[in-house]
């Protein structure tokens, strides 16, 4: 298969996951909702563990949460509900927010087809996709086609878009783009293939690589280009290595760079704060133990507080509750130590503001704005093309873009949308 084939794939199929790339974590939790629905039918209360781009993601069951003590059942609590009911919605002390769709520009030659939107960066100036043209760029407005054989992650505020370049082999290595130029990044020893996820202000990035002989994502490297050169790979402090089996992430690295991250520790997963020389230290107080966005003072990530961890501590799930798969989030603040249920919404993005876009939740896929508890499902140019395919949420949380297609994500035309707030 060409470059251009492999290119074209990742435009109109699902992409083989990366770390914590957001479109490509919703693109896999689609297939994985789907399977789940069906598997549950087959096998009632079956529990099947699956794995998205570094994220575990269950089927809701009355095992403890890891890294989580159990939480006993409060009076009256049913165990198996006789209906399927979402999970409590969370009250909002926010008023929804008006949000103003548009079509951002199209680029000359490209198909509504075979194209996303993946990313935006702080000042919402920059927004970056791909298509089977390569890595599309808008910026004031106007849309550019700099590089062929790119799949973007992310795009910081001078316009560096990070992501991985399609090699001759079909395999990805991670580069940056640059003023129309692209430059690949070092591959750690024994690296065969990278990709970029997260890019701070001053250019440091954060991605992953695959280690020669282990293909599978289990065994993929969290690393780091530092903007001054050189590639330094992220693993688990000594005394958290029981050998080499200790599971380590990182996926969130805000715009100041500070790169979040989670190591096992005493069997439970726990957050970790790394440092760009690959140093850091655990976060004790945090109740978020996968963290997969951070913004300015705020976190987003794997974690069950308040009426979320209530919920699943007193549930049990059968076949009709199987579309309620998905991974509760929570939202943390660094500074205050606050924390916020976040229910069935499933976080994309996040803004320094503690704003997040996302899906409101993962039966419709519908693009939607977290904000203190309330969400605010966005308008659709088109109702019959709701479901997010890529997208973020600028800095100040009053600009977001994303993609959006039919109920199977490819088949037919894709929206590109900014909304204003």
């Amino acid at each position: 298969m060409s470059p251009e084939e492999v290119l074209q794939s990742y435009a109109e199929q699902d992409v083989e996951p990366g770390r914590m790339s957001a479109d490509e974590v919703l693109r896999t939790a689609r297939a994985t909702v789907r399977r789940g629905r069906a598997r549950v039918a087959v096998v009632a209360g079956a529990a099947a563990l699956l794995v998205l781009a570094g994220v575990a993601f269950a089927l809701p069951s009355r095992r403890p949460d890891r890294g989580l003590p159990a939480v006993p059942p409060s009076a009256g609590a049913s165990a198996s509900p006789a209906a399927r009911v979402w999970p409590p919605a969370v009250t909002g002390s926010a008023a929804p927010l008006t949000c103003t769709p548009s079509a951002l520009p199209e680029m000359p030659g490209d198909t509504p087809l075979k194209r996303t939107v993946d990313a935006i960066d702080p000042t919402g100036r920059w927004i970056v996709g791909h298509s089977s043209l390569g890595l599309l760029v808008w910026h004031d407005d106007k849309v550019t086609n700099p590089v062929p054989r790119f799949v973007p992650a992310a795009v910081n505020a001078s316009g560096a878009i990070g992501g991985f370049e399609v090699q001759a082999d079909g395999k990805k290595r991670a580069a940056i783009v640059r003023g129309g130029g692209i430059t690949r990044l070092p591959l750690p020893d024994g690296g065969v293939s990278s990709q970029v996820f997260a890019i701070d202000a001053n250019g440091d990035a954060l991605g992953s690589a695959t280690i020669e002989g282990k293909a599978t994502w289990e065994y993929s490297l969290p690393v780091v280009w530092p903007a001054a050169g050189g590639v330094v790979p992220v693993v688990a402090p000594p005394d958290l290595q029981p050998k080499d089996s200790t599971p380590v992430g990182a996926s969130a690295l805000s715009d100041d760079g500070v790169m979040l991250g989670w190591v096992q520790r005493d069997h439970r997963l726990v957050t970790y704060r790394w440092n760009l020389d690959g140093t850091g230290t655990v976060l004790e107080d945090s109740p978020v133990f996968q963290a997969y966005r951070v913004a300015g003072d705020w976190v987003v990530g794997e974690g069950q507080v308040g009426a979320d961890r209530e919920y699943f501590a007193t549930h049990s799930f059968g076949p009709a509750d199987a579309t309620m798969v998905y991974t509760a989030h929570a939202r943390w603040n660094r500074r205050t130590g606050t924390a916020d249920a976040m229910g069935a919404f499933q976080t994309m993005s996040l803004s320094a503001t503690g704003r997040a876009f996302g899906v409101r939740d993962t039966a419709d896929f519908r693009p939607a704005v977290w904000h203190d508890g309330t969400v605010t499902a966005l308008p659709l140019r088109n109702p019959a093309r709701g479901e997010v395919l890529g997208g973020g949420i600028s800095a100040d949380g009053r600009t977001i873009v994303a993609g959006t297609g039919t109920r199977e994500g490819k088949d037919g035309p894709i929206d590109i949308t900014r909304w204003t707030c």
